[in-house]
């Protein structure tokens, strides 16, 4: 029997193709529903709801100064931030606050610290880049008395 032969007896499931440019695999499901935004402090992605939202405010006299999006509707571009202060410092080194707004010049970021610190008291970060430990198997303790079910 010829190779083809096998195939075609096989049926249609035997022909899978592999991922290629015309048939690329499908997007991995989004587990969580609601809209995704990229924090600009560590670049991992988080719910809407679990960012905060920075916003450029006209102070007055051609001055601007961050301020923190509370409703998350002020008008004009955002960036979006985690309240955790680790991604808060790699925004303020990165620059990160400048060029997402899409400013030239100096911001101060006493509003969004200070922000951050009161949310981050009351939230536990929503992301994490430690591996949690796994969970332990349960074993079959034969010796205690106990039996697995029986099949039929």
């Amino acid at each position: 029997m010829s190779r083809h032969g096998r195939l075609s007896e096989a049926g249609p499931a035997a022909r899978l193709s592999s991922p290629s440019r015309r048939n690329p695999d499908p997007a991995p499901p989004v587990l969580e529903p609601g809209p995704v935004r990229t924090c600009v402090g560590c670049r991992a992605t988080g719910l809407r709801s679990a960012l905060l939202r920075v916003v450029l405010s006209d102070v007055g006299a051609g001055e601007t100064a961050l301020v923190v999006d509370e409703r998350r509707r002020m008008p004009g571009r955002g960036a979006w931030l985690h309240p955790d202060q680790r991604c808060l410092e790699l925004a303020v080194r990165r620059r990160a606050f400048g060029r997402a707004l899409r400013h030239t010049g100096p911001l101060g970021t006493e509003v969004v610290e200070r922000a951050v610190t009161r949310l981050a008291a009351q939230v536990q970060p929503q992301h994490s880049t430690t591996v949690p430990e796994p969970t332990p198997v349960p074993t079959v303790d034969r010796e205690a008395g106990w039996k697995p079910m029986a099949t039929r």
